[in-house]
This record gives C-alpha cells, structure tokens and sequence, in this order.
C-alpha cells in the first residue's frame, strides 16, 4: 500500500476501516515498511478480490481514499534472495497461461539486487512469450529490504490507484 510520505498512521488507520471494518477482516496486520510512504498489508482475504472490493467501493466514495492511495496485491512474500524470488515466480507460473505474453517489473529499495539480474532470472523459468509494450500478464516483484513480494497480475485490473481513478473521473 502506498500513502503520502510521514502519513503512514492515517493511511493505516483508513486501511482498517476499509478493509478490517468494511470488508471484515479480524486478522489484518498492517506494518510499516523502512520506506516513507510504503506499508505492508497481510489480510486473510483473496488479495485481489480485496483490490475489487475497493475499487468497488472508491467508484462510489473516491474522495474517502485521503491516505491510502495504491493498493498493489502479493501473492508471494519471500526473503529477498534470488533462489526464493525465483522459486516464487515459478509457483505462480500456472497463472500465465500457455498462449498469454509476459513482462517482469522489478521494483526495488534497500538491496543489493540488481534490476536486470532479478528480471533475467525470473524471465528465465517462465515459459512464455516476453512482451514488453503490452504483456497480458505482469511479474511483479517489489523488493523492500529483506523481504520480497511477488505477484502475477493483469496492471489494469489487478492494482487500486486512487489518483488514477479520480483523473479518470474528470
């Protein structure tokens, strides 16, 4: 979840509300990240029918999203090493499907990865067609210190972000 830098208290208080509260998760464990602006959400929800959920919910009510602005749903949460990142990836492979297209994204802060060698590693145990301009699917692979997030998803779909939508209202 991604929130305006040093408002990280009201953007976790908002993401209790909306999904502890309104989407009733009991278990929801939100913590900050070493990162201004960046927390990380565990809910025992589906994570991306919690993103539709909220987007649901922000069509209607756009401007009660003040803190919390970006919802990016993980699948995997692994030790930021490359054999644990890569086995993620490959786990999620049977969610691109044979035919579908692929890029790897790589977002990282507090490592000593490097960009290209976490995309070539990845890359290299999916099967599939790379499209760079207009994949059907996006590995997502956020690296934040010790800890990595991976996921598979359709961007347009898959991920919440506030500012987006309320440009595109107007």
């Amino acid at each position: 979840m991604a929130c305006p830098r040093d408002r990280e208290r009201a953007a976790i208080s908002e993401i209790r509300y909306f999904i502890g509260d309104l989407l009733e998760d009991t278990e929801i464990m939100i913590s900050q990240t070493p990162i201004s602006g960046l927390l990380a959400c565990k809910t025992s929800l589906d994570p991306f029918e919690v993103i539709q959920r909220l987007k649901e919910f922000a069509v209607e009510n756009p401007y009660q999203f003040r803190f919390a602005i970006r919802f990016t749903p993980f699948e995997e949460c692994v030790e930021s090493e490359m054999d644990k990142i890569v086995e993620a990836a490959e786990k999620l492979l049977p969610k691109i499907g044979e035919e579908e297209s692929f890029r790897v994204t790589v977002r990282r802060r507090h490592t000593e990865l490097e960009n290209m060698d976490v995309v070539t590693a990845v890359a290299a145990v999916i099967p599939r067609k790379v499209n760079l301009d207009s994949p059907d699917k996006t590995v997502l692979v956020e690296i934040v210190g010790e800890w990595t997030g991976i996921s598979i998803l359709n961007e347009k779909d898959d991920v919440l972000s506030i500012m987006t939508m309320r440009d595109d209202m107007y």
